[in-house]
């Protein structure tokens, strides 16, 4: 299931494609969940709706899809424009605790792997948990 939206992200200068998967499972991340429905959106009020609506197949893996990144070359140079954009991603399968990543960072033309471990619900665990990927990645 796929559905795609041209509403954008407004991340620095995106002028070339980054790639983003998807890895749901549960028990630390050892059982792939299958039919998880994963949600990606733009970080931006003005492009939070979603972009992508996917489910996750029997390995957890969800398509690869295309983002709008920065050029690569930026990478490479040092200056205050981030080598990437970011991303917001929706994780949920009934039975489970829901997950919520914000700025979650993809490249130009690398395939960025997002896991998205989920927790069976529980008294103990009723809230969705949210997790933030800002920090800046160590390169």
């Amino acid at each position: 299931m796929e559905n795609r939206q041209n509403n954008g992200n407004t991340n620095p200068a995106p002028s070339e494609l980054g790639y983003l998967v998807v890895r749901v499972s549960t028990a630390l991340g050892s059982i792939p969940l299958e039919n998880a429905t994963v949600h990606i959106r733009g970080n931006t009020a003005d492009s939070s709706g979603v972009l992508y609506s996917l489910l996750s197949d029997r390995d957890g893996l969800t398509k690869k899809v295309a983002l709008p990144a920065p050029p690569r070359a930026l990478s490479g140079a040092p200056g205050s424009v981030a080598p990437f954009s970011t991303w917001n991603i929706d994780v949920s399968k009934e039975g489970y605790v829901p997950v919520f990543f914000q700025n979650v960072p993809v490249y130009s033309q690398v395939v960025s792997v997002q896991p998205a471990v989920l927790v069976p619900r529980t008294e103990r665990f009723e809230r969705e948990e949210i997790y933030n990927e800002s920090t800046q990645p160590t390169l």
